[in-house]
């Protein structure tokens, strides 16, 4: 019979040992997700009268000004009616390639009736592309 209980009071204490090394592990796990940037307000598919507006979001990287080159930092761009810019390349400055580098997050964007693909793309200080990674196209029509 004493076998019996210290047995089971052996069992007992390794089922609660056990049970404290699985929710510590548990409870130190992090989620680790990758920076993204996305249209707050808008989804593909959408039927927009312009003027409208579009919110732009980033996640896994702060916004700044343009200016200077600092980690896991940078500025929007919207790309209309193009794919996004390479890892690296130098966003152009043209009508199709709008620059938010004052570091806005929110823009009232007049397009003429028609289909049209947005792409946001996120850059660093210096308008150098983040790539693919860091863009996401969506496309919308214009009444």
């Amino acid at each position: 019979m004493k076998t019996f209980k210290s047995t089971k009071l052996f069992i007992l204490l390794f089922a609660i040992i056990i049970s404290a090394c699985q929710s510590n592990t548990q409870s130190n796990e992090k989620v680790v997700t990758e920076p993204s940037v996305f249209f707050k307000n808008i989804q593909t598919g959408a039927v927009l009268a312009s003027p409208f507006l579009v919110e732009m979001g980033v996640e896994g990287m702060g916004v700044e000004p343009a200016g200077k080159v600092n980690d896991l930092m940078g500025h929007h761009h919207i790309i209309i009616n193009s794919n996004f810019i390479a890892d690296g390349d130098i966003v152009p400055a043209d009508a199709k390639h709008i620059h938010f580098g004052g570091g806005q997050t929110e823009y009232q964007l007049e397009l003429e009736a028609g289909n049209y693909s947005l792409t946001l793309q996120f850059a660093d200080g210096v308008h150098q592309s983040y790539g693919e990674k860091m863009s996401k196209t969506i496309n919308v029509t214009v009444r």
